[in-house]
């Protein structure tokens, strides 16, 4: 034995940043080392050797969107292997991390289709890290379908959703609803029996039908206020229902057209960055180049700033989550209280073990420039994107150097 103490293993990724936004506060500057994918080490101060550096940009946990139907041409019911990798490049430049792939109500051929497509992509892992599926759907209220096909609507049912739980197991994480609906309330007991996120959304429910969800264990409102009963101060509805509910998470699409930036600053003074969490609701258009787009078998085009249906009805968004998180920094929310609802909130939704900066989380993380637009993202430890020009390696890049697992 030679005496001499064994030499430190160094971690697999060091990052450096001018700030790193930890849950307790940010360290200025601060580094973060990661070993197989997880966090090992956060510390303020300049570490000798970093491996990726970005002295004037902040480094933040990834973002994680609970609800997009599709990116860059690709419409997530109808994808293909070239086109879903098309739109996760779009999410990583984004700075978005994790995803649920949102599913609209479809005829139920399309819907299983587009189910076994991403069981398989979430067998083989990748980057950005698929979480799941979001089901939209089918049981919403024909009263409020939004851009919904109202054809494609059906009746709550525990038999049809735990057969499609039972063909595609520990698929769907999320399934939004109307819980109004006759039959509802003994889904919502099935779907929470199995780990799964319910959530209230194209709704016409009552205040009371609201509070009598939210008691079963409704625990999200799905894009608050849009396709639900409008509050009214002698009816307040599920809208404000579910901002006087704690334990509820109301989602939010902050594009500048979904909700009045009054509105938004509302939400978050109510809820918290913990109460609140954003999602895009992108569809198809989303980073693609058309005037036109799809959103399951509906037509959509593109005016003032947000897809729309031949009647006006909004269609989804174009939004990313970087543009979102940037929009709340300019008015109420701040740095860290954005970042929470991209990241942090969105995680607890899921019980994803991501979402903060802090030793033994997932390293999925985003290195934001000065005018907070990524530079560079990260999942499971490696570099899965980084902006042309900037850090070391080869000019912008979109690719996974090492799978990611499929969920946390």
């Amino acid at each position: 034995m030679s005496g001499h103490a064994p030499r430190a293993r160094r971690a697999d990724l060091v990052l450096q940043a001018g700030a790193v936004l930890l849950p307790e506060g940010v360290a200025r500057p601060g580094f973060v080392t990661v070993e197989d994918g997880v966090i090992t080490r956060v510390a303020q101060g300049t570490h000798p050797n970093p491996d990726e550096a970005w002295p004037d940009g902040v480094l933040a946990p990834g973002f994680i969107d609970l609800q997009i139907n599709g990116a860059a041409g690709c419409d997530f019911l109808a994808p293909d292997p070239d086109d879903l990798a098309a739109a996760e490049a779009h999410m990583l430049r984004g700075g978005t991390t994790a995803y649920l792939a949102t599913l609209i109500s479809a005829p139920e051929p399309a819907l299983r289709a587009a189910l076994g497509f991403f069981a398989e992509r979430a067998a083989r892992g990748g980057a950005p890290r698929l979480a799941g599926v979001h089901l939209e759907g089918p049981f919403l209220s024909p009263l409020r379908p939004g851009a919904h096909s109202p054809e494609h609507l059906r009746p709550p049912s525990v038999a049809w959703i735990s057969g499609l739980l039972d063909e595609f197991p520990g698929l769907v994480r999320m399934v939004t609803l109307a819980p109004e609906l006759v039959g509802a309330l003994p889904v919502i007991e099935a779907l929470r029996a199995r780990g799964v996120v319910v959530a209230a959304g194209h709704t016409d429910a009552t205040y009371a039908q609201a509070v009598a969800a939210f008691d079963e264990g409704v625990r999200v409102a799905t894009h608050l206020f849009n396709a639900m009963r409008p509050a009214h101060h002698r009816e307040p509805g599920i809208a404000l229902a579910a901002l006087g509910r704690p334990e509820v998470v109301c989602t939010v699409i902050a594009d500048g057209v979904h909700l009045h930036p009054a509105v938004l600053d509302l939400v978050i003074a109510v809820k918290g960055p913990r109460g609140a969490a954003l999602i895009t609701d992108a569809i198809s258009a989303a980073g693609a180049p058309a005037d036109t787009a799809t959103l399951g078998d509906r037509t959509v085009r593109l005016a003032d700033g947000a897809p729309r249906l031949a009647d006006g009805t909004l269609a989804g968004s174009v939004l990313t989550m970087d543009e979102a998180v940037r929009r709340l920094v300019a008015g109420r929310a701040g740095l860290p209280g954005a970042v929470t609802m991209a990241a942090a909130t969105p995680a607890r939704v899921l019980g994803l073990d991501a979402g903060e900066i802090r030793v033994g989380r997932l390293a999925d993380l985003v290195a934001l420039d000065r005018a907070l637009v990524p530079a560079a993202t990260v999942v499971a430890g490696a570099v899965a994107w980084r902006r042309a020009g900037v850090g070391p390696g080869d000019p912008e890049q979109s690719g996974v150097p090492r799978a990611a697992p499929s969920s946390g």
